[in-house]
């Protein structure tokens, strides 16, 4: 790389990073991207959005950092897997190019053999024989080798095929991950829901869901600052998490709005599991990280919804979202089940 490049990339680095502090952007891979490519002058568009959104004052939340790295298409996704894509074939022109050099090995030997064996069909002399034997070993000894060499090619050939598909995985778990919290975003939320409703229709499983949002969110970051707000978001979605079974799943499907997943679960189970969740946070006391300042208490509105043989997957979740909309009208830190609805 070029000295200059390097030192202008190095200058951009310290440019970006404090901006996205000060505008309280998350430093995640895409987030940066967009940033980057803003400091960068590469995108007149992505200028003139950002521009705008600052002049306003407007926030960059989650939401809109996603819509950003969506419309200027920085979705680490999609890079990572072109990135893993050409790998992948390029090892595959390795393989296809050790393939062809093994065949011709082995039909160079083949013909060898049938030359050999037409030799000795022809009455030869003891010195043609012995010619033909000293021809056999040296050509036996060279497959050999070869083949030594081939089965090294195909050991390493297996270690990269590992490593790749390891960062196959990888890149999939990051991509149904959210960067806030640790659990799963809405993408696999949807997955999962997808799933689970199948497994519920073809074998008469139980499924219900809960909806969680936490009360008054808004009021609380404009009280405390964000930094505050998505350190109480981490808070909320790991004690979610330790509320429920392992089977169960748990993801972040926007804001402050989180999802459970709750498979061989009856109603009354998950009205004692949506219980559980609110009486803990109703008495849970938050404190900044450092201990030394009370940020009072937040509770969370629930709603739940027990899945209907063959309904939409859309339908499921508009009952749970409507039951939850029921417990905040009905003056938050509660939940409603969607039985009738």
């Amino acid at each position: 790389m070029d000295q200059n490049t390097t030192d202008d990339s190095k200058s951009l680095v310290r440019i970006v990073l404090p901006m996205m502090a000060r505008h309280q952007v998350p430093i995640t891979p895409q987030n940066y991207a967009v940033w980057y490519a803003y400091a960068n002058g590469d995108n007149s568009e992505l200028q003139k959005t950002l521009d705008t959104m600052i002049e306003n004052g407007d926030r960059f939340t989650d939401q809109q950092n996603e819509k950003l790295c969506a419309e200027f298409g920085f979705s680490s996704e999609a890079n990572e897997i072109k990135k893993l894509r050409d790998e992948l074939l390029q090892l595959l022109l390795s393989i296809l190019n050790d393939i062809s050099e093994i065949n011709g090995e082995t039909a160079h030997y083949e013909s060898f053999l049938s030359n050999s064996v037409e030799s000795l069909s022809k009455d030869p002399s003891i010195e043609d024989l012995k010619f033909i034997v000293e021809c056999i070993l040296s050509e036996t000894k060279a497959i050999i080798e070869f083949g030594k060499t081939a089965q090294r090619k195909i050991q390493n050939i297996t270690s990269e095929l590992k490593v790749l598909k390891e960062n196959f995985e990888q890149t999939r778990t990051e991509a149904l991950m959210d960067f806030l919290t640790g659990v799963a975003n809405r993408k696999a939320f949807e997955e999962e829901l997808t799933k689970l409703t199948i497994e519920a229709d073809a074998l008469m499983k139980e499924l219900c869901l809960l909806v969680i949002d936490i009360d008054h969110f808004k009021q609380f970051n404009d009280q405390h600052g964000h930094a505050v707000g998505d350190e109480v978001l981490r808070f909320t979605a790991q004690k979610l998490k330790s509320q429920v079974r392992g089977n169960d799943f748990v993801a972040r499907t926007g804001g402050e709005e989180f999802a459970i997943l709750l498979p061989e679960t009856t109603l009354s189970g998950a009205e004692a599991v949506a219980e559980n969740i609110r009486a803990f946070f109703s008495t849970a006391s938050l404190k900044t990280s450092g201990g030394e300042k009370s940020l009072g208490r937040i509770t969370v509105s629930i709603g739940g919804s027990k899945y209907r043989r063959g309904e939409t997957t859309k339908s499921f979740v508009q009952r749970a979202d409507t039951a939850m909309y029921s417990a905040k009208t009905a003056g938050r830190d509660r939940f409603r089940m969607a039985v009738d609805l």
